[in-house]
């Protein structure tokens, strides 16, 4: 996995398209959302869609039902959408793969991989995602 700043600014770019109002700061929820979709549609555009991300955005709908209001339309994959063009008209020729991405600290921070290492990278992923990180000492109850 990589950390990749252009990426960042790349993905944060498609997002901020998104939002009705991008002069605005939007709240962290909409924000987030916005992320997602973007991350969803440059991953779609490339042949692997991301599954699961009803679910998070179900978690940000639950936190803030408004944040549709933010956004420039009510239809998640209408946004995807828009992203997986954006992704083709500028960025045709990148063959990377968003793994991970969010905002900690509020700054966009995407985690990537070559798309010949996908797969391989995609499983490192889940396999945190659902063991926890390495550091992470589990105790039996």
């Amino acid at each position: 996995m990589k950390s990749d700043a252009n990426l960042s600014e790349a993905i944060k770019k498609i997002a901020e398209n998104m939002l009705s109002k991008p002069n605005r700061i939007p709240s962290s929820e909409a924000a987030h959302a916005a992320i997602l979709f973007a991350h969803a549609g440059w991953n779609r555009a490339l042949g692997h869609p991301l599954d699961g991300y009803e679910r998070v955005l179900a978690a940000f709908e639950k936190e803030r039902p408004s944040l549709w209001r933010e956004l420039k339309s009510r239809s998640a994959e209408d946004l995807i959408a828009f992203a997986e063009t954006e992704k083709m008209r500028l960025w045709a020729n990148d063959r990377r793969v968003i793994l991970v991405c969010g905002i900690p600290d509020g700054k966009v921070h995407v985690e990537w991989c070559y798309e010949s290492d996908y797969e391989s990278a995609k499983k490192q992923v889940e396999g945190a995602v659902r063991n926890g990180p390495p550091w992470v000492r589990k105790v039996d109850a």
